[in-house]
């Protein structure tokens, strides 16, 4: 079986869907132990996330040289999206962040209903 590919995204728009009519989306909050667990058995990892703080946390949490990316992501089937978001955001500042101040929520995206 093929191993997955995990992506963290900073959350979704209707844009990552493009061709696709109807979507089923199961998600659930994860910790920051489950989301190293994910990334240990995923094949592939891209980020999207670009917040320069959040983006080095998560550098050292996964033991990953990741990069601020303000890209734009097309969903492909089979991908397992991570939404990397803070608890309580700050809007126009950069502030550090802690583990703890990581909202996590894990998505699994079905064709169809």
């Amino acid at each position: 079986m093929d191993k997955k590919r995990i992506v963290l995204v900073g959350g979704l728009a209707p844009s990552m869907f493009e061709g696709f009519r109807e979507l089923t989306i199961w998600y659930k909050r994860i910790s920051v132990e489950e989301l190293v667990e994910l990334v240990k058995r995923a094949g592939e990892v891209l980020n999207y996330v670009r917040h320069e703080s959040t983006v080095r946390l998560l550098s050292q949490v996964l033991e990953r040289d990741l990069t601020p990316n303000a890209g734009l992501y097309k969903w492909a089937e089979g991908d397992e999206l991570i939404i990397v978001g803070l608890k309580k955001p700050i809007r126009g500042q950069e502030v550090q962040v802690s583990a703890e101040d990581l909202d996590l929520i894990y998505c699994r995206i079905f064709p169809g209903h």
